[in-house]
């Protein structure tokens, strides 16, 4: 009797599934609508639509009338096109396109021809209005809860505090406001990432810097060190707070390799008398991985159009040990400023940054990173009112032309949405080092599986599909590890004649 009770439940409990997959517009009118974002949002022609299934519904999580519809699709390049070019619109922008994440595009690679097809898994968002479902391009996210209260640390041996400690941090969100709490949180993953370095230096590990957690260089890092492992080099993916702490730990001989954007790497190796920076001389290069530029966002209410503008407002310029405030700091300095000049500077890593800057506690934030920055993707999908500061053409001729590491750079219009307009801005390199102290041979096998992870780690991280042997050796201003320099050797000695060479510049 009691299952005949629960049989109609589930029968309707299926009906209402089915019901809800059915919501929303049907698979022709959302197979347009993917090629419409293709030809509008990213190149036109470039993608033709060459097989569309519609695979179910769900509710939105931030509108009640919203509706997310999913997808499979097949799209069929029409022209040869390069989406890990080091400019130009890429993967990550495609992948915002098609509502999709670059881990769920498959059948890219450098130089894609005509005919190749990208297999893709994404999702289109809708609401319900009087006339039917109109399409939405921006889905604002519901406002995150507050912070958990902090747990109680328990235990009484030094092991069992470490733990309690991690599963602290683990369901602690950060927080862009100052208190005792978010200082206690702080400095407790500060020492906690000095100890499981310490940790990696005992079990024989190599330490790689790489930066913060969910940043790109650490996502690299987490993608590569297990890779690494596997193939007989034991790395240890160290979490730090940007370039200038790694380029730091390096000289000190905490850190075995690094990832530092290209600039620093070049003023810590030669110094900067200003920022009493002394030179470090033992910092060697590897290899460049990826293109990255510089953006500073604002909101169209905050009055600010020009870089000029931004004297005396309130700016997040990065964490102390990040590479982001390293260049903010240079490129302040170019256009005539200090950053001691402004009052309200705010050191902050990104993504309190960006909060800060919607709750109003800043007017505009620096970022340092590779294109598309996932943070301002997310930003811009969000939100119609970001705008990109232009930086004025002296400030980036005078950068570009008295230091090697950067370069003048287009930021394509449509790589962010909303962004209707190329904006130029300072480029550079992310930029993998080593110390002199390395052995040839650590450096050697390191860069020799970094190169060929490009294959197999791209489905993991997309930014590995970037790297080249074309490209690694790209705005690099410090000198080359003699193992870097047998690696190169040794694979030019081994290159057929007539292979291609690819363009950076494509």
């Amino acid at each position: 009797m009691i299952r005949l009770r629960v049989l109609p439940l589930l029968l309707l409990l299926v009906m209402v599934t089915l019901t809800a997959c059915k919501r929303g517009p049907d698979s022709s009118v959302l197979e347009h609508e993917l090629q419409q974002r293709l030809d509008t949002e990213f190149s036109p022609g470039l993608f033709r639509v060459y097989g569309f299934t519609r695979k179910g519904s769900a509710p939105s999580a931030s509108h009640s009338d919203g509706i997310y519809l999913y997808y499979d699709a097949e799209l069929e390049f029409q022209r040869d096109y390069d989406l890990t070019a080091w400019r130009g619109l890429n993967l990550g922008t495609l992948a915002a396109v098609l509502g999709a994440t670059p881990e769920g595009i498959e059948g890219y690679r450098q130089n894609n021809q005509q005919g190749d097809l990208l297999l893709v898994r994404g999702r289109l968002s809708y609401h319900k209005t009087a006339d039917g479902w109109a399409g939405m391009t921006r889905m604002p996210l519901k406002k995150p809860a507050g912070p958990e209260a902090p747990g109680i640390v328990g235990g009484s041996g030094p092991n069992s505090v470490l733990q309690s400690v991690r599963r602290l941090l683990e369901r602690t969100p950060g927080s862009h406001r100052e208190s005792r709490d978010t200082v206690i949180i702080e400095e407790f993953a500060q020492s906690l990432r000095k100890i499981d370095l310490r940790f990696a230096h005992l079990d024989g590990m190599l330490p790689f810097g790489t930066g913060w957690s969910g940043g790109t260089y650490n996502r690299f890092g987490s993608a590569f060190a297990p890779y690494a492992a596997e193939h007989g080099l034991p790395v240890f993916n160290y979490s730090s707070e940007g370039s200038v702490e790694n380029g730091l730990s390096l000289q000190q001989g905490r850190l075995d390799f690094a990832l530092l954007q290209s600039d620093v790497a070049e003023v810590l190796y030669k110094g900067w008398v200003e920022a009493a920076q002394l030179p470090q001389p033992d910092l060697r290069s590897m290899a460049s991985l990826w293109p990255e530029a510089l953006h500073i966002i604002t909101l169209e209410d905050r009055n600010i159009h020009s870089f000029s503008d931004l004297k005396g407002k309130r700016l997040a310029v990065g964490s102390p040990g990040s590479g982001t405030r390293f260049t903010a700091q240079r490129v302040w300095a170019a256009a005539g400023y200090t950053l001691s000049q402004v009052d309200r500077i705010r050191d902050m890593g990104l993504s309190t940054s960006i909060a800060a800057l919607e709750s109003g506690e800043v007017d505009a934030v620096f970022i340092a990173g590779a294109v598309p920055d996932p943070a301002l993707q997310s930003l811009g999908q969000r939100r119609d009112d970001v705008h990109l500061v232009p930086i004025d053409t002296a400030t980036l001729e005078q950068l570009s032309g008295n230091h090697f590491a950067y370069y003048s750079t287009v930021i394509p219009g449509k790589t962010y949405p909303g962004q209707t307009e190329p904006y130029r801005t300072l480029g550079f390199a992310a930029l993998l080092i080593t110390s002199s102290h390395t052995s040839d041979d650590d450096v050697e096998k390191f860069l020799a599986l970094v190169v060929d992870s490009a294959n197999e780690l791209t489905r993991e991280f997309y930014r590995v599909g970037f790297i080249s042997t074309e490209t690694s050796q790209l705005g690099i201003a410090i000198p080359m590890h003699p193992g870097a320099t047998r690696f190169y050797e040794k694979k030019q000695a081994n290159r057929s004649p007539d292979s291609a060479q690819r363009n950076p510049g494509e």
